[in-house]
């Protein structure tokens, strides 16, 4: 389970940027923003993420075994985040067999 977020601050307008430059605070056309006001609405991190593996092993003589697991991811998302909701479960499979020389 993990959470995270921040508190809402204000006041952290650059200094010292020539007036002429285009992402100056000093520039009325400036093409930057710096309102961070909102930024705390931003990041509310908020998941519980479980995972667990399954697998089994047989050995068929001296030189080889077949082996077999299954893998599941479950997250729940109690937060939608700057991506949106990323609720899912992923299950994986793998089957295989090794073989000694």
């Amino acid at each position: 389970m993990s959470t995270g977020s921040f508190s809402s601050f204000t006041g952290l307008t650059p200094q010292g940027i020539d007036p002429s430059f285009p992402i100056s605070p000093e520039n009325p056309a400036s093409v930057a923003d710096y309102d961070f006001s909102s930024i705390n609405e931003y990041s509310d991190l908020d998941y519980s993420q479980l995972e667990g593996t399954l697998g089994v092993n047989y050995k068929l003589d001296k030189k080889a075994t077949v082996y077999g697991s299954v893998n599941l991811m479950d997250l729940q998302d109690d937060q939608a985040y700057v991506y949106g909701d990323m609720t899912g479960m992923l299950v994986t499979y793998a089957l295989g067999m090794t073989v000694g020389f």
